[in-house]
């Protein structure tokens, strides 16, 4: 039993009383089941994104996997045609080019998390067509300029992976509007969440329209799942409170084992198969949740930071390799290296911390086919060395400073 609440690294951080209080409106009050799938919030999502960022279009989808599956399935590639993607990302990233008709060619990363432009360049022949640079974390590749530059000179589309980066920088530019397209999750560990939903910026208008005309074509997401997404909100918020007593071990256990709750990626996707009840468009309920937490998005971004920068100051145990602080970085989680990260998170568990390890393998998670993904052992050194030494710490809301100096005492206790 722990005196202090349990800290946690995920498990839906941005779930506040005050999610828990709309998603239980849609789930109690029989009035509103007309609106969990009908209604106009992902139209103002999109209005809100277009202004934030600024971008030609913004288009909601039910995931941000299917966004990227239509950036690509808009190329209209022929067999064969490749696009660059780093190593150290998740499965869905390579499911969607497989499903949009690409192969994917895997790239190295550098010791920010993100992608080797040397590595990048060598990579290119004449069946690249797209490349899709990942923003790991919340901070840009420290190579951006040159990833765009490369990419502009063999012509070709340029997608954003801001799944972890809305609200990042780079030199001033918001990230997810220096390619032609970037994609963005909403899902339950992302910097905002609707515990599903993504979108596709775009900036030629052109692009925006196809991409609109498959949109049109979607059904919306299921009521049933729907409902499963927005049970996931309450059952989170109170098994994270009574985790600590083993109550909400127990909670968590049985809503997952018996899916009361979504998964955040199913079986048949880390087989790199097909799911039956996506893609979809965004359901209305989803999308309500979202526009809650755009307009306090700036606060959350502060807040991130804010206990990045006490992270970045004050762990100062050598055997944990750490970035100097970055002040264009959203920090969805702030990251590290270490040897022994298995101990070190039983050694915090320990203590009622609960660290996350993102990703710990090439391709996540660990439980995926990689050879089945095309991936083949010894291509990307640096990404399969950082994902075995890959710890991350938590940022959100739910971590105030004082809960971020308990870790930071934990980190610096530690002995590997």
């Amino acid at each position: 039993m722990f005196a202090k609440k349990f800290l946690f690294t995920g498990f839906s951080p941005n779930d506040t009383s005050r999610e828990v209080a709309r998603a239980l409106k849609f789930l109690l009050f029989p009035w509103q089941w007309s609106r969990i799938i009908a209604g106009s919030g992902a139209d103002e999502v999109e209005k809100k994104l277009r202004a934030y960022l600024p971008v030609g279009d913004v288009i909601c989808f039910d995931s941000g996997r299917t966004a990227l599956y239509f950036a690509i399935k808009y190329l209209n590639l022929r067999s064969g045609q490749e696009v660059l993607v780093q190593a150290y990302t998740c499965v869905v990233v390579i499911n969607s080019i497989k499903a949009a008709g690409g192969t994917p060619v895997y790239v190295d990363i550098d010791n920010d998390f993100n992608m080797n432009t040397a590595d990048a360049a060598s990579k290119i022949s004449d069946r690249t067509r797209a490349i899709i640079i990942q923003h790991t974390f919340g901070a840009a590749a420290t190579g951006l300029d040159n990833l765009l530059g490369i990419a502009r000179r063999h012509g070709l589309f340029i997608i954003e992976d801001c799944a972890h980066s809305l609200g990042a920088t780079d030199k001033g530019r918001k990230l997810g509007t220096v390619g032609d397209v970037a994609v963005f999750s909403f899902g339950s560990d992302k910097i905002i969440s609707g515990v599903r939903g993504g979108a596709l910026a775009v900036k030629d208008s052109s692009v925006a329209l196809a991409v609109r005309g498959f949109q049109n074509q979607l059904p919306t997401s299921r009521f049933g799942k729907t409902i499963q997404h927005l049970i996931h909100i309450p059952v989170f918020f109170v098994g994270k409170k009574l985790y600590g007593w083993g109550i909400g071990k127990v909670i968590l256990f049985l809503a997952s084992k018996f899916n009361i709750v979504n998964k955040i990626i199913y079986p048949a996707e880390k087989r790199g198969e097909a799911v039956d009840f996506y893609p979809a468009r965004m359901p209305n309920s989803l999308a309500l949740l979202l526009l809650d937490q755009l307009d306090n998005l700036d606060a959350n971004i502060v807040h991130r930071r804010k206990i990045a920068k006490i992270y970045s100051e004050q762990i100062t145990n050598k055997n944990f390799v750490q970035e100097v602080f970055n002040p264009e970085s959203t920090y969805l989680r702030y990251p590290m290296l270490v040897n022994g990260v298995d101990e070190v998170l039983k050694m915090a568990k320990k203590s009622g911390i609960i660290l996350g390890d993102w990703y710990s393998t090439v391709i996540a998670p660990q439980d995926v086919d990689v050879a089945r993904l095309g991936y083949k052992y010894g291509s990307c050194p640096r990404a399969e060395q950082m994902a075995k030494l890959s710890i991350n710490l938590p940022t959100d809301v739910g971590v105030n400073p004082d809960d971020a100096a308990r870790i930071v005492g934990v980190i610096n206790s530690c002995k590997i």
